[in-house]
């Protein structure tokens, strides 16, 4: 099965972060022999709904299954394949302790769906076969929700396409709310570290990478 591994990273201010992140998706795709991809053009705003370009890549380029993530993470060296065992669609449901569900609902009702939701996944990663495209279904043109960027529509298009959910364990997508939610020690136990909602200060940021990836060479991982 033809796979990808894909991120997408937009503009100067952002190189610095998919610079020091990079390295590391790029050692994950030698070891689970995939190919990387980068995303480095807003194909729409919010710039993040251009990760819908995922479906047209693996139809033009004939993968079965592409892993996304985020460029803001950093991926452990002993982390295993995400797209093993990962069904059609795999994400980890942070709406286990973060209810969103109700603004799912409004969206869904405001293009006039009718859900009713039994997950909220986070977007930063997830892994999708080509049989579940549907979920990557772009909104009307100049009318793109910008509820958690793409995050909540997304959400509402698996609902819509009924879209099964394999849930990815948290370590595969360690935020600083999950490394607290379920007391994770992002060094020993995050295979993939993401590092959502500090974006405001991308200085602070890439310092904060750079320290931790620190750590993880340290511990050989």
């Amino acid at each position: 099965m033809k796979q990808a591994l894909v991120t997408q990273s937009f503009g100067e201010d952002w190189q610095k972060i998919i610079d020091l992140t990079r390295p590391r998706m790029e050692a994950y795709c030698k070891r689970h022999s995939c190919d990387f991809i980068l995303i480095d053009k807003p194909l729409t705003h919010p710039a993040q709904y251009s990760k819908s370009a995922i479906g047209n890549i693996m139809a033009t380029k004939g993968y079965s299954q592409v892993t996304f993530v985020d460029a803001d993470v950093l991926i452990a060296a002993d982390c295993p394949n995400l797209a093993d065992d990962a069904g059609v669609f795999c994400a980890f449901d942070e709406g286990a302790y973060l209810d969103r569900k109700p603004e799912m609902v409004k969206l869904a009702g405001a293009f006039g769906g009718m859900i009713e939701p039994k997950f909220y996944v986070n977007t930063g990663v997830f892994v999708v076969h080509s049989k579940a495209v549907g979920i990557l279904s772009m909104p009307p043109i100049g009318l793109h929700p910008n509820h958690f960027a793409e995050q909540t529509w997304l959400n509402v298009m698996a609902h819509l396409w009924n879209i099964p959910l394999t849930e990815l364990d948290p370590s595969f997508n360690c935020m600083t709310s999950v490394e607290s939610h379920f007391g994770l020690d992002r060094y020993k136990d995050a295979m993939i570290i993401h590092y959502a909602g500090q974006s405001n200060d991308l200085v602070k940021l890439a310092n904060q990478i750079e320290a931790d990836d620190a750590k993880l060479v340290e511990l050989g991982r």
